[in-house]
């Protein structure tokens, strides 16, 4: 089974606040593991099958002094934020709403923001919405870390070296001029 933890990108005033309500780098991660998601930031936990994810994309230009500290809910549609820096974010979509903020579960959220170090390859890993027919899932499927990351590189085998050139310096990977196609996609 392959196991992918990827950890929060914190910008220095975040990481003061957070460390009030218990968080730091070391207890922030979304982890894809064993056919599920979960992501922990300090105290918060979030568990659910990768089934359940329907979508995710990236955002980005957060309102910084609203999302400093801990973990808060979006009062426009519930969705639970885990912030750690005011640049970009995963937000990621669940076909049934899961829990996170409190303990019981009685507030459930249907959506789940995270500001991960590498955003756009946790939503291009995630997000089955874009994908072709054949590919979605339906809840009922078993879906496994090894299933998306599989569907991930068949996708970037699909592309040329100048399209994963351009992908890479998107997301600020600097002297990619010179690295053939298969180090690119590794």
């Amino acid at each position: 089974m392959t196991d992918l933890a990827m950890r929060f990108r914190f910008h220095p005033v975040y990481e003061v606040a957070a460390r009030l309500f218990g968080v730091r780098p070391e207890t922030a991660a979304v982890e894809l593991d064993d056919g599920h998601l979960t992501a922990r930031f300090g105290p918060w936990l979030v568990r659910t099958e990768l089934s359940n994810v329907t979508s995710a994309d990236v955002v980005e230009g957060f309102s910084w002094p609203r999302l400093v500290g801990p973990a808060q809910v979006s009062l426009a549609d519930r969705g639970l934020i885990i912030a750690t820096n005011p640049n970009l974010g995963t937000r990621i979509t669940f076909d049934r709403p899961v829990r996170g903020l409190d303990p019981l579960g009685l507030v459930r959220h249907p959506s789940l923001l995270v500001t991960v170090e590498d955003a756009p390859a946790l939503a291009e890993l995630l997000d089955r919405s874009s994908h072709d027919e054949l590919r979605n899932h339906t809840p009922s499927e078993a879906v496994t870390t090894d299933d998306l990351v599989q569907e991930a590189n068949d996708e970037l085998e699909a592309l040329t070296a100048a399209e994963l050139r351009r992908r890479a310096r998107e997301r600020g990977i600097s002297g990619v001029s010179r690295l053939n196609k298969a180090d690119l996609i590794r």
